[in-house]
Formats: C-alpha cells, sequence, structure tokens
C-alpha cells in the first residue's frame, strides 16, 4: 500500500489499541475523583511528560537527513513552549501539578511504581537502540497519536472535579497532531512501513502497562465501571456489525 493508505490503516489500529481505549480511561472520565487523587495520578504521569523531549533530542541525533533534523526541530521547539506563551510541555503540566496541591519539587521527590518507570526506560531504549523509524514510530504515531483519543476522558474528570481551564492546560492544549507530513515522506515501502508500526506498537503496549499500573494503585470502584465500559464496547461492536450486514 502507498504511504497514505498504510498512515491511514495506522490511525485506525491506534485509536483501537486496548492502550487508547483503557478501562481506567472509562474510569477516570465517569467516577468524581478528589484533587487528592489527581495529585497521585499527576505524580506519576509527571515522568512520562517530563521526559518526552529527550526522547526527540536522541532521534534529532539519529535522523538520516537534513530534512528530517529539520522537522524534529519544529517539533522540538513546539514542546519547548512555542504556541504557548513560552512555557514548555513540562511547565504546563506543573501548573496542573500545583493546582492539585502538589508542592514545587514533589515531582522529582515522588518514587515512581514499576510500570511508570519501564514505560520511560522502554522509550529511552527504543529511541537509543532501534533503527529511527522505529523510534519515530514510537514517538510519533505511538506516543502522540494516541493523546487525542485519551486525554478527552482525562479532561472530562478533570472538569468534573472542579478544575480550572487555565489549570489544566496542558492536558487541553496538547493535540497530538503532528509528524504526518514527514512520516508520509518515509513510509514509502514496506519495510520503512514495518518499522514505523513496530515502533508504535511497542510505545502502545508500554502505555497500556502503565495505566494498569495506575489502575492496580487506585482504589475504589474499579470493577464495577471496568464491566460498564465492557458492556458498552460490546454494544458498539454489536450495532456495528449489524449495520454492515
Amino acid at each position: 500500500m502507498n504511504a497514505r493508505e498504510f498512515l491511514k490503516q495506522l490511525h485506525y489500529e491506534i485509536e483501537s489499541h486496548p492502550a487508547v481505549n483503557h478501562p481506567f480511561l472509562c474510569r477516570i472520565s465517569r467516577i468524581p475523583f478528589t484533587r487528592e487523587d489527581y495529585k497521585v495520578f499527576g505524580l506519576q504521569h509527571y515522568a512520562l511528560v517530563g521526559n518526552f523531549t529527550a526522547y526527540l533530542e536522541h532521534l534529532l541525533i539519529t535522523a538520516p537527513d537534513s530534512d528530517a533534523k529539520q522537522w524534529l526541530a519544529k517539533v522540538l521547539v513546539d514542546e519547548y513552549g512555542e504556541g504557548s506563551d513560552g512555557k514548555d510541555h513540562a511547565e504546563l503540566y506543573r501548573e496542573f501539578l500545583a493546582a492539585t496541591g502538589a508542592r514545587p519539587g514533589e515531582e522529582i521527590e515522588t518514587e515512581l511504581r514499576e510500570n511508570v518507570s519501564t514505560f520511560v526506560a522502554e522509550h529511552f531504549r527504543i529511541v537509543k537502540e532501534e533503527p529511527f523509524l522505529v523510534g519515530l514510530g514510537a514517538v510519533g504515531p505511538g506516543h502522540e497519536w494516541s493523546i487525542p483519543k485519551m486525554f478527552p476522558r482525562i479532561v472530562r474528570g478533570l472538569r468534573t472535579a472542579g478544575f480550572a481551564e487555565k489549570e489544566i492546560e496542558y492536558f487541553v492544549l496538547h493535540h497530538g497532531l503532528w509528524l504526518e507530513e514527514a512520516l508520509a515522506r518515509y513510509a514509502d515501502d514496506v519495510d520503512a512501513q514495518r518499522m514505523i508500526r513496530r515502533g508504535a506498537l511497542l510505545s502502545l503496549d508500554a502505555r497500556a502497562r502503565f495505566w494498569s499500573g495506575v489502575q492496580d494503585g487506585s482504589s475504589g470502584g474499579v470493577n464495577r465501571v471496568i464491566r460498564i465500559c465492557e458492556r458498552r464496547t460490546a454494544e458498539v461492536s454489536t450495532i456495528t456489525r449489524s449495520r454492515s450486514r
């Protein structure tokens, strides 16, 4: 298939992946959580946010040509704060943490759960040890294209908990719509497509483990909401199959 067809299919595969539709995301969008709950969540999630630019910086070094380096540099400039009043994404996230009641520096001192640290370690492994296109697949489609599906559920829960729009700016502004043109340039043969997809799935598998770790560390009502999510997913699948007949 050509590059555009491949990317369209990959978009669908990512949107359908269990990591992007994890029961924890259903839970957080439906059950009222307190600011203290979001503090616990946010202090773990910060590790993912704070390391993202480092993944891109490693890819910038291994990029195969000047064009690839240029558009990676543009993505990095955005991550460093262009378009968000000069605040980089980690700084925006620290403002959210402050709104949860976290004190300055607590995000650095907090001990990370195993599935959080392994998520970060896996992405560093990918961008350092795997071929460039595998790394690109991880931080592009796998890491960023999943956000438009996941974050709206988190935002819904944050608004229910009473956070002001300014306090959750990181989650609202983070659209994840980038690199498609660059991917279209490189996804021009079967081998390239295989590497990009491999990177995306490696990232998503790590993401699923991350959400499971957060879920296992939470309390109250998980199984009930999981059953609701699974039942509604099954209902949607039944309706879809009926319409296709």
